[in-house]
């Protein structure tokens, strides 16, 4: 589930040859999912990309099908609620190229986002801790870069702040200063508000659903004035992790994430 920095142009936006790339596909809801692959399964898995999950999910049915032995007594705190999952953890986790071993996951039911069998995952931060990923959502590509690559994109800098491997920003929101989680696993700007106001709409998220009211709001991010977008307000869950909403992956056609600089890299879609 934004500190904003002065505003830099670069010329180039395509990823430098030593980037590992994976292909991304977009849902119809706007969401992206990626292959991910493991020696429990024979096929690959269909994960969604999350960098607003500080954790990485593995549905209950995958977790079956895969035989993996379950431990009880984890939970998940989402915008719907807190939700019981166990733990679990493979052998392995690749993603494309990278190879992540011992990786612990929490396991839980994830019927709520689509048919049986849609969703096998959501992949977290836990699972993107690199130097350098770079999203090119206009594109379909994630990429690791290596360290000593050229620059990856052109757009917006803001700098970030990490909590528990999220990216925060800082945003203005109808003129108001918000810290917001970058997040791809968001449909909308997601506002917490203690009274909420618009019409009313009901999220879908892994925990089942959420309720809040959506209408319009004037965004701004890094001095670049991205427009009257849909916003949904909402109380805040239990755990905001230092945030007071989320912001939507959706709205740019790519996004550098640089932790060892600090910074985010945004291009805005047209």
């Amino acid at each position: 589930m934004l500190v904003v920095a002065v505003v830099a142009w670069l010329a180039g936006a395509t990823p430098d040859a030593r980037a590992r790339t994976v292909p991304l596909v977009q849902l119809d809801s706007g969401l992206w999912t990626l292959p991910v692959g493991s020696r429990h399964t024979a096929r690959p898995w269909r994960f969604l990309i999350d960098t607003g999950s500080t954790r990485t999910l593995l549905s209950a049915a995958a977790a079956r099908e895969a035989g993996l032995a379950v431990s009880d007594g984890a939970g998940v705190v989402t915008p719907g609620g807190r939700v019981a999952a166990g733990e679990a953890t493979l052998d392995d986790l690749r993603i494309g190229d990278r190879v992540l071993t011992g990786f612990p996951v929490l396991v839980l039911d994830l019927g709520a986002l689509g048919r049986a069998g849609a969703i096998d995952g959501i992949l977290g931060m836990d699972a993107l801790a690199h130097d350098r990923v770079f999203l090119d959502l206009a594109g379909g590509q994630l990429s690791f870069v290596e360290a000593g690559a050229a620059a990856t994109a052109r757009g917006t800098a803001a700098t970030m702040r990490q909590e528990s491997g999220r990216v925060l920003l800082e945003a203005r929101l109808d003129g108001v200063t918000r810290t917001l989680v970058l997040d791809s696993g968001a449909a909308h700007v997601v506002v917490y508000d203690t009274r909420p106001v618009g019409a009313p709409v009901q999220l879908t998220t892994a925990g089942g659903g959420a309720a809040g009211r959506v209408g319009r709001a004037s965004l701004s991010l890094g001095g670049v004035h991205l427009g009257s977008v849909p916003a949904v307000r909402m109380t805040a869950p239990a755990l905001r992790a230092g945030s007071d909403g989320l912001l939507p992956a959706s709205l740019f056609a790519s996004i550098y994430i640089d932790r060892a600089a600090g910074e985010v890299r945004l291009v805005p879609r047209r």
